[in-house]
This record gives C-alpha cells, structure tokens and sequence, in this order.
C-alpha cells in the first residue's frame, strides 16, 4: 500500500516539476508553442494548445489574382467607353417581332358542376 502511494506522490510530483516555463517576455503564440512541444502533458492538452497556434503559423489560402489577356487599365477603358455609349443613348436596336393573333381570353365563370352544396 505504501508502495502505491510512494508511486503516485512521484507521479504528482514529476507533473508538478513538468509545468511549462518561458521567459517573462513571451508572448501567447509562444506559451502556446511551449505548451505543444512538451512530451510530459496530456496528448488532449497539447492538441488543443497546437490547434490554437495553427492560425498564427501557417499562412491562411489567400485571394488569388485572375491573369487575363487585358490588363485591368484597357478593361477600364472598355467598360467607361460602354458606360458612355449607354449614357448617350445609341444602344443596339432590337429588331422588331411579327405579332402574334391571339384569342381573346373568356371570363371564367364558375360551373354549376364543381359547386359544392
């Protein structure tokens, strides 16, 4: 019985002797480094700790630019060019469609068949 208690006053104290240390000056992203490379604390704990400072190790996927052909100055030109063309009234004319003869729609009344009493 002393035996087993002697074992876990040492594991308690090992844990103890295992806490993290940095220097006065660290900041989180370094706490939370210490915290992930020590061997001696809990896989859980460490996981946690390495998920915290993912965002602040590795970049993020940014926006990428799209090359094309033109280069943004001539697609400007082409679109105020279009904006003008709009402004001034000479848009591309539609051609004009035959009419089409059509029924005139009846008034829809209600059947005496589909009443219900």
């Amino acid at each position: 019985m002393t035996q087993a208690i002697a074992t876990v006053m040492d594991r308690i104290e090992a844990d103890r002797a295992s806490v993290v240390s940095v220097g006065s000056k660290a900041n989180s992203l370094e706490f939370l480094q210490a915290i992930y490379r020590n061997p001696s604390l809990a896989l859980p704990v460490r996981m946690r700790a390495a998920i915290a400072a993912l965002p602040h190790e590795v970049p993020r996927l940014a926006v990428t630019a799209v090359v094309t052909e033109q280069d943004f100055a001539t697609l400007l030109e082409q679109r105020i060019k279009n904006y003008e063309r709009i402004q001034n009234g000479t848009l591309v004319e539609a051609k004009s469609v035959p009419q089409i003869e059509a029924k005139p729609v009846k008034p829809h009344l209600a059947d005496r068949r589909y009443r219900r009493i």
